[in-house]
């Protein structure tokens, strides 16, 4: 019995794979359906703007050359045309009793220009204002740092980016300064926007 159903299983089949017209019916030229083109084409997926987390190693005062001190940040860059607004936390520093350094802005506003705005890749110049901080042992400032940035965005229109930037910053106009005035500081950035 089971070597019955299993050969009529087979050759039941063999039959409907052989004539396909006993099952579906032809269609017509005029029934069939233009075919979709976007389904056809691959659309790149754009964002409008994406949260990032930023990974830094900074210069803490290019007049002295001291050490390397390392960074994190997070932020928001919304996209616009060929620019973007970006807002951002950022924190760089370690704080040591005789030698600690910490850089610090929040939040930082930045305009960035996008030099090939329509490819997937682009290098970026921008330029911005942080409410930001200063300290070391000897040397505090709180106040408005401007900052330039130039910088590389890679797989722009994707679901996960990734960007490299260098900032440099000058602290300007102080509300609190004890010690000397702080000088440039420069900032090497990678991050990764979801």
């Amino acid at each position: 019995m089971k070597k019955y159903i299993f050969t009529s299983l087979i050759a039941f089949a063999a039959v409907v794979s052989a004539d396909q017209s006993i099952i579906l019916p032809a269609l017509t030229s005029e029934q069939m359906l233009p075919p979709n083109p976007l389904l056809q084409e691959e659309v790149p997926f754009e964002k409008r703007g994406f949260f990032y987390v930023r990974f830094a190693a900074a210069e803490s005062d290019l007049t002295r050359m001291s050490s390397i001190l390392p960074g994190l940040g997070i932020g928001y860059r919304r996209l616009a045309g060929n620019g973007a607004a970006d807002i951002s936390f950022n924190g760089i520093g370690r704080a040591e009793h005789r030698s600690g350094r910490v850089y610090w802005s929040a939040p930082k506003a930045t305009y960035i220009h996008y030099l090939m705005p329509n490819a997937k890749k682009s290098p970026y110049l921008g330029a911005g204002l942080a409410w930001g901080g200063v300290g070391a042992k000897h040397q505090h400032f709180v106040g408005i740092i401007p900052s330039v940035t130039t910088g590389y965005e890679f797989v722009r229109k994707s679901t996960v980016l990734g960007f490299a930037e260098l900032n440099i910053s000058q602290p300007a106009l102080s509300v609190y300064r004890e010690g000397a005035f702080p000088g440039p500081m420069a900032e090497c950035t990678v991050g990764m926007g979801f």
